[in-house]
């Protein structure tokens, strides 16, 4: 074989080798290609089905309208519930049944009783209000204050009224309830007569059924007992309020106190009492020696 030949040979296997290689290499990128291709139409069914579940999911214009109001229904309720949880803590010494009927405020048991007679349209009893409640709270249980309507002929109709809602959330809320509204009515009474601007706003706002307590008021279940208390100021010569007796219940003592008074004036009157008592505890022992 010629040396021509022989090149002629050799450059034969070098491209057949080289064209192996290309095609080789082509072969691998065009499965390569292939694999991508189809693992990109995985993805895209993948997400496509994904969107498609989605789009079920999602509510109608009708229905989104409505869990936004549910939603903010819930928010309100929520707030609502907040509020009078935090107004029902103000009043927590009182208990939530009281017996014979009473209306109490603090340790039913205490030493010393704040009875209190008051208008609910009245505004010195407003000015008054917080007064008794403060001589309750810092007295370790020693004092409790007991509340009995004396609603003054010109602040009618608008007190007695109220004096009945108080008595009828009462019943049907309990003692507690009974001290959270009158403060409420407090708090937006125009005072002298005027009366609130909404009296069934507040029995709904101490949570009591607004229904309820306005058959009670229809039925006036409660004009007697709140006629029987003015009565019984007047008997005492209290016409009128506030007008508090500070009772002491051990030794039965009472002492009265019109207009609204300071605390100073409430704790000397329980003082002086306690002083009496005390005095004529020793002269017993010394007369029994």
């Amino acid at each position: 074989m010629s040396n021509e030949q022989k090149k002629t040979n050799t450059a034969t296997i070098m491209l057949g080798a080289a064209l192996v290689g290309v095609l080789g290499i082509a072969g691998f990128g065009m499965y390569s290609m292939t694999s991508s291709v189809a693992g990109l139409k995985n993805e895209v069914t993948e997400l496509r089905t994904e969107v498609n579940a989605n789009a079920q999911e999602q509510l109608s214009p009708k229905e989104f309208q409505k869990a936004v109001a549910d939603s903010l229904e819930q928010l309100a309720q929520k707030k609502k519930q907040e509020q009078l949880e935090a107004k029902y803590a103000q009043y927590d010494q009182a208990a939530e049944k009281v017996p014979g009927g009473k209306s109490i405020y603090g340790n039913v048991n205490a030493r010393f009783t704040l009875v209190e007679f008051s208008d609910l349209e009245c505004p010195f009893c407003k000015r008054f209000h917080e007064t008794p409640k403060q001589l309750v709270d810092n007295s370790k249980g020693n004092v409790n204050w007991q509340w009995k309507h004396l609603p003054l002929g010109f602040h009618n109709p608008a007190a007695k009224r109220q004096a009945m809602a108080a008595e009828c959330v009462r019943e049907q809320k309990g003692n507690k309830a009974f001290w959270v509204f009158i403060d409420d009515v407090f708090q937006h009474s125009r005072g002298n007569g005027q009366g609130v601007p909404n009296l069934a706003a507040l029995v709904e706002g101490v949570g009591a059924d607004v229904d309820q307590v306005q058959e009670c008021m229809s039925e006036g279940r409660y004009s007697d007992k709140i006629d029987q208390e003015a009565q019984q100021a007047a008997n005492n010569g209290i016409n009128g309020t506030p007008a508090t007796f500070v009772v002491d219940n051990t030794t039965g003592k009472t002492q009265l106190l019109t207009g609204a008074q300071p605390p100073q004036a409430i704790m000397a009157a329980i003082r002086k009492m306690m002083a009496e008592q005390e005095e004529a505890q020793a002269e017993a022992g010394a007369s029994g020696e």
